[in-house]
């Protein structure tokens, strides 16, 4: 039996994939983008979240990977001012009130069309599952590209009802080394 244990770890260590070391990026407003757009009926406002801190770690096997964000929901802006003050408003985000949002990845599994990042959101006091198809490629850094619809009212964030989409379309960009 003492030989077999030796044996035992000696095998397992050389399955290990050269370069298996995990990989960590950080993410900031620098290197990662983060945008909305949101529509009415009389017309549509962009938007984007610039200030952010988080972290990709993975191998070289992204499925395996974990990722998480903090998003400064204070630092939000769009293409109109007082657009940008009523969204930091109690009637949308509540910035004052609930500062940062946050995801939390607890699977990336491969997709159709890349993966499917699966995780928790919590914002405006409220954690939700969200699912986020990406491009995600590992190699002289990390890039990612999203596009999905986002369902404010699975947040609690209700304002508008009939008069304002209840999908918000969101864009995210991640360009880190």
């Amino acid at each position: 039996m003492k030989t077999i244990l030796p044996l035992i770890l000696l095998t397992a260590s050389l399955t290990l994939a050269p370069g298996a070391r995990a990989a960590e990026y950080k993410l900031s407003g620098d290197n990662t983008k983060i945008k909305f757009v949101g529509s009415k009926k009389d017309g549509k406002h962009e938007g984007s979240f610039p200030k952010l801190t988080g972290k990709f770690i993975a191998d070289a096997d992204v499925t395996q990977g974990k990722l998480e964000v903090t998003i400064d929901i204070d630092s939000m802006t769009t293409d109109a001012a007082k657009l940008t003050a009523h969204l930091k408003s109690p009637d949308f985000f509540d910035a004052k009130r609930f500062p940062e949002a946050k995801f939390v990845s607890k699977s990336i599994k491969a997709g159709p069309d890349g993966y499917v990042v699966a995780g928790e959101l919590t914002m405006h006091g409220k954690t939700a599952p969200l699912s986020i198809p990406a491009k995600i490629v590992q190699g002289d850094g990390l890039t990612v590209s999203c596009q999905f619809d986002l369902n404010r009212h699975d947040w609690g964030i209700s304002y508008g009802k009939g008069n304002v989409n209840d999908l918000v379309k969101m864009t995210i960009e991640v360009k880190a080394k």
